[in-house]
């Protein structure tokens, strides 16, 4: 229903003047009287082309008075639909408490609207305000402060990906420096975190004056990680009780969607299922199940609700749900079935509830490049076989390995060939981590001499030393390492007598592991206990691809960890500069749920990398994934308010201010009462025919410049009045752009790249670049702009429109710096596809890597390579025209960059150069570059000021380092 209401009602009193402003109207001028003239008569015949009415004309009153009532009602401030938050008559300041925290995400932009609503009523009772955000930590109660400079701090705000803390609020409201209001308004959420501090709290506001409570209309939802059962990845939905939004007991969809993405970017993240969630009634949790194949599942970054989502209905993946690929080879058991007393069979049982499993031959092995072989016993191997196994190990494969007889025998024929030694590594393959001894040791039996022996401890620095000794295992024959001083160091496991059982060692990228047992139950009993498949689940989180085993807490005593990525609004993730301080990683035990009785909700979820330095112990984690809940949590509603509190909800109609429309009718009826009475007059046909009246003609182009101004249209004049303004700074400095592609955190990073970029420049060169502008190319001029950056990935590939545009910018002489941020090398890739489609948009000339004769590599500085925050990849140019490489050769000058003085119009690369520039507001960088303490992030930001130097300049440095040939040419 709607309804109207006024601000300033008593101005509504002026509308009684109306009838006797329509007397007045018609009464002036007073009526001509008849009067016999007999002079008159001299002017019979004569036109006077202006005349003056008798009386005003009933429809022109009506007119003038209804543009008097206008006016009237506009300077009443009329509302449609007025809202009354405040209770009116207080005298003291208005709380504003805002739970701005995950939940209150979905809705913002409506608690936004109430908020300043509540705002704007204490402004015009002239009270001040307490911004209270509770999901903000604070030491101190906030201050209370005017209405304007409230509405100031609310406009900025945005929420935090963390759960309001409404005990810290109950807590603070008695501190001797909290300002008592007069009342409260309190935005919740609709969740009660912490129900006996949300009651507690609500009683408490009640005490200091009237309470209004407004709610959300749609409760929010949450979502817990994802875990990966039975080969299916699940996840577990959570509504706030067990009853639908408008309180009844009811059974709800809820749509969840697996999304994967490029190391969680949310500019190269893609949905690839969705999964539903079915609450049945009264039911607080829901499963969602997603039947994907495994190479998907290893893909997964996070798992998300489809419809409203938030960073508390956003679950982030970690090592549990990747499923690595390993092959079992096991020489025993090539061509055969396999049979159930095979090691074979043993591994793949073992490893099957941790990893993608499959059992091939050697050379399939090496070929489908898994991320770990599991070798059984083998012996002798091809040089061939070797060479290639070798190669696959130190480009980064994990190579486990178990001793049998064909190992053991490979060492003794190794030993007894000529030139052979006791100590055997090369013979059996170079790809040992120690060298063996001729000859097993056998241990219990009728020929032995001693007893089978039991398991020693673990490395303290190893894999297994959180696994416990069964006291069970036993040893019965074994092959034994040889003596030598770095051997304690490569020993991961042993026997009670100090042997070693499990030995590992490094080689270049990889790694090589070796039981020196067999995999079988032939030489110890390792195989038939559960520890074998502990072992094994530990050494695959081992394998590249794989995100390791979860730390322990006392792994996590006296280390730090750097928040990389946190969740924004709608659950994506965010990058986050790396200034920011480190975290405790005792206090990420209680997130994690490893220490008991912690409470999660309280760190900000998201994807934290080990920020302190040292030695660290084999596979303990390099990364953590920190989410708002974790398995166990559920959300329970907002408690039932007080009896005395006013409760809402948000939504419905909002309220409409009428003033400016009715102003605007009440100008637009003046400009038509003035073009009537000039018609009326008869000056409206004069003007028509050119006849002059530059008066009237001045004041109808005065009333439509009033209508015009105060219609929407002026928004357009404003805006062409600042593109103008901004086309003049641009043209009078130089300026180096980005293309905005409508996601905001990427338009974030290209924004401070280019101001990082241009502070540089203006330090170390004789370029001071002005502020960098984003463009959008469908609508923006960009002939001034030296340089534009654009970002190129699946979700930022402009439009045709804006690919025309780009076509033209280059063709008057711009330069445009592609780049896919994939460090693939640029052209290949992920966005090869992106690239060939931009590519032909733009009839880009033919591209060449750029190689150490381009003036890039010398305009300013001296390179040899471009990385950004990748390293590695190619960079490419403008190929050189064909027939000049042989004309150079012919004339034996050096070969120059280009035959004229233009420069390459596009440089493409994929090193993510924008990250390396970016700085935020301390001119701090916002992103990791490289390993601490090299100049990955100062060579990029060199090829940034050769770049630019580049574009500007042209080739000219090339002819300066030749010059001294061309003068030797010359006879000079």
């Amino acid at each position: 229903m709607m309804g109207l209401g006024f601000l300033a009602p008593a101005v509504l009193a002026g509308l009684i003047a109306l009838p006797i402003l329509w007397w007045l109207l018609k009464a002036i001028p007073p009526a001509p009287r008849t009067a016999l003239f007999p002079g008159v008569r001299l002017l019979l015949g004569l036109e006077d082309p202006e005349r003056e009415a008798e009386r005003t004309p009933w429809w022109l009153l009506a007119l003038r008075i209804a543009a008097v009532a206008a006016v009237i009602l506009g300077f009443a401030q009329p509302v449609l639909n007025p809202t009354e938050r405040l209770s009116g008559g207080g005298d003291g300041p208005v709380l504003l408490l805002m739970d701005a925290g995950w939940a209150s995400a979905p809705d913002w932009e409506d608690r936004l609207t109430a908020a300043g609503a509540a705002i704007d009523e204490a402004a015009a009772e002239g009270r001040s305000v307490i911004l209270w955000r509770a999901a903000e930590r604070r030491v101190a109660p906030p201050p209370q402060m005017a209405a304007a400079a409230a509405r100031a701090a609310l406009d900025g705000s945005q929420p935090v990906p963390l759960r309001p803390d409404r005990l810290s609020v109950l807590t603070l409201l008695d501190d001797p420096a909290a300002v008592a209001p007069g009342e409260t308004i309190w935005l919740h959420d609709g969740l009660g975190h912490d129900a006996e501090a949300t009651a507690a709290l609500s009683e408490r506001l009640l005490d200091f004056g009237p309470l209004h409570l407004i709610g959300p209309a749609a409760t929010a939802r949450a979502g817990l990680p994802p875990r990966l059962e039975d080969g299916k990845l699940k996840t577990t939905a959570l509504r706030a009780g067990g009853t639908g939004d408008d309180g009844s007991a009811s059974e709800t969809l809820v749509a969840i969607a697996a999304v994967t993405g490029d190391d969680g970017a949310a500019a190269g993240e893609r949905r690839i299922a969705v999964a539903e969630a079915a609450f049945a009634p009264g039911e607080r949790a829901a499963e969602a199940v997603f039947d994907l194949p495994s190479e998907l599942v290893g893909s997964i970054a996070r798992i998300t609700l489809a419809e409203a989502p938030s960073p508390g209905g956003t679950g982030l993946a970690d090592g549990a749900v990747r499923r690595v690929r390993v092959a079992v080879v096991d020489p025993a058991s090539e061509g055969e079935v396999i049979r159930l007393t095979s090691a074979r069979h043993y591994l793949t049982k073992a490893l099957l509830p941790a990893a993608e499993v499959h059992g091939v031959t050697l050379g399939t092995a090496i070929e489908m490049a898994p991320a770990a072989i599991f070798l059984a016993d083998q012996g002798e191997m091809g040089a061939e076989t070797e060479e290639a196994l070798t190669a696959w190990v130190e480009e980064g494969g994990l190579l486990v390995r178990f001793a049998g007889p064909r190992l053991a025998g490979a060492v003794a024929a190794s030993a007894l060939a000529p030139g052979g030694a006791a100590a055997v590594g090369a013979g059996v393959g170079d790809l040992l981590p120690v060298r063996l001894r001729r000859g097993g040791r056998t241990l219990g039996g009728a020929l032995a001499w001693g007893d089978p022996r039991t398991l020693g401890p673990f490395a303290a620095e190893g894999p297994f030393r959180r696994l416990t000794r069964p006291e069970e295992v036993e040893v019965r024959t074994q092959v034994l390492a040889e003596p030598s001083p770095d051997l304690a160091g490569k020993v991961w496991a042993s026997l009670d007598d100090g042997t070693p059982l499990v030995t590992a060692a490094e080689r270049e990228d990889g790694r090589v592991v070796l039981f020196h047992v067999s995999a079988d139950a032939e030489w110890s009993s390792l195989p038939l206990s559960g520890l074998f498949v502990d072992m094994l689940r530990e050494l695959v989180a081992l394998a590249p691809g794989s995100g390791g085993n979860a730390p322990s807490e006392e792994e996590l005593e006296d280390t730090l960890w750097r928040l990389d990525q946190t969740l924004a609004r709608d659950g994506t993730l965010l990058p986050v500069p790396a200034n920011r301080d480190p975290v405790a990683g005792e206090r990420l035990a209680g997130a994690l749920g490893i220490r008991e009785g912690a409470a999660s909700g309280a760190t900000m979820p998201g994807i934290y990398l080990r920020a302190d330095g040292g030695p660290r112990a084999a596979g303990a984690a390099e990364s953590l994934v920190v989410n708002l809940y974790r398995e166990g949590d559920g959300l329970s509603p907002f408690p039932p308010a007080p009896g005395a509190a006013l409760v809402d909800r948000l939504g419905g109609v909002e309220s409409l201010k009428l003033a400016a429309p009715l102003l605007l009718i009440a100008v637009l009826l003046v400009a038509i009462d003035t073009l009537a009475t000039l018609w009326l007059s008869g000056r409206l046909p004069r003007l028509s025919r050119g006849q002059g009246g530059p008066a009237t003609a001045a004041t109808l182009l005065l009333a439509l410049g009033i209508g015009l101004a105060a219609s929407p249209h002026s928004a357009w004049a404003q805006e062409r009045s600042e593109n103008v303004s901004q086309d003049v700074s641009t043209a009078a400095e130089t300026t180096l752009g980005y293309v905005m592609t409508g996601v905001p955190s990427v338009d974030r990073v290209s924004e401070r790249a280019m101001i990082g970029l241009g502070g540089a420049l203006t330090a170390r060169t004789a370029v001071e670049p002005g502020e960098p502008v984003g463009v959008d190319p469908e609508r923006d001029e960009m002939s001034l702009i030296s340089v534009i950056y654009m970002p190129l990935t699946a979700e930022t590939v402009p439009t045709d429109v804006a690919l025309e545009r780009l076509q033209r910018y280059l063709s008057g002489g711009g330069m445009l710096l592609i780049d896919t941020k994939s460090g693939s090398g640029g052209i290949g890739g992920a966005a090869a596809t992106e690239m060939r489609q931009v590519a032909r948009a733009l009839n880009l000339p033919p591209l060449a890597p750029v190689d150490g004769d381009h003036v890039l590599t010398r305009t300013f500085y001296l390179l040899s390579s471009f990385p950004g925050r990748w390293r590695g990849g190619r960079v490419w140019a403008e190929a050189a025209p064909e027939g000049r490489e042989a004309g150079a050769e012919e004339s034996g000058l050096p070969q120059f960059d280009r035959v004229d003085d233009n420069v390459s119009p596009v440089i493409v690369g994929s090193a993510d150069w924008a990250s390396a520039w970016a700085v935020d507001e301390r001119g701090r960088p916002m992103f990791p570059v490289g390993r601490p303490g090299d100049r990955q992030r100062e060579m990029a930001v060199r090829f940034g000021v050769n770049l630019v130097l580049y574009a500007l300049t042209g080739n000219y440095k090339s002819d300066q380092v030749h010059a001294p040939a061309v003068l030797e040419r010359l006879g000079q």
